[in-house]
């Protein structure tokens, strides 16, 4: 005679992996709401750009998109967030690929080489990022800035690694510094013109104005 636990754990099974796969769609499904409407900001403008576009964009009805995502603020936020999130992912990636033992200096070109690249292909997007935070009221507004920091962080724990091994300045004030580094690499998506300049270029000229005038 089989145990009794047997027969139960089948139905169990069966749920679980129901709820696996609905799962799964469901966040196919944000990604790809996500993505619409990171085109339609890009396109439209924030302000131009209704919830009602982004359902008939996507192909559901407007209730459904509520269903993801309650408001069009909470959807700027995803969209912004993910992005932080995504760049600062591929940064360290690249920086944990350098050889060990590698110099702040080579940290630092790296990480900015990699950022003038993301920023440029994000176009118009990167630019909105930094124009958009006055749109978001709260919680989505202290979210994206947590998110902002985290970002912020990043570059200034960069200075303060050079600053302990005597490539950076120790008068240098790190926090209004990399507040500095990343308004500049922002903008970049402004202007950039791969006509006149690669991105490769745009880096490595980044990279030498701003480390060299933190250099010790």
């Amino acid at each position: 005679m089989k145990p009794v636990l047997n027969k139960l754990e089948a139905p169990a099974k069966r749920k679980d992996a129901t709820l696996k796969v609905a799962v799964k769609k469901s966040d196919a499904t944000r990604m790809r709401v996500l993505e619409v409407t990171s085109d339609l900001f890009r396109r439209k403008g924030y302000q131009a750009t209704s919830m009602r576009d982004i359902a008939t964009a996507v192909g559901m009805k407007s209730g459904s998109l509520y269903y993801y995502y309650e408001s069009k603020e909470a959807l700027l936020a995803a969209i912004l967030n993910d992005n932080i999130d995504a760049h600062l992912a591929v940064v360290r990636e690249a920086i944990a690929a350098l050889p060990e033992g590698a110099t702040a200096r080579q940290k630092f070109d790296v990480a900015v080489a990699v950022s003038v690249k993301i920023i440029s292909e994000a176009g118009d997007m990167a630019v909105a990022s930094a124009q958009t935070l006055s749109h978001l009221q709260e919680p989505e507004y202290s979210e994206q800035v947590r998110h902002r920091q985290a970002y912020n962080q990043f570059w200034r724990d960069l200075i303060l690694e050079g600053k302990r091994t005597g490539e950076i300045r120790k008068d240098i004030p790190d926090a209004v510094a990399s507040m500095i580094i990343v308004g500049a690499l922002t903008f970049v998506a402004e202007w950039y013109d791969e006509d006149r300049s690669t991105t490769e270029k745009i880096g490595s000229t980044f990279s030498h104005l701003l480390f060299d005038g933190l250099h010790s």
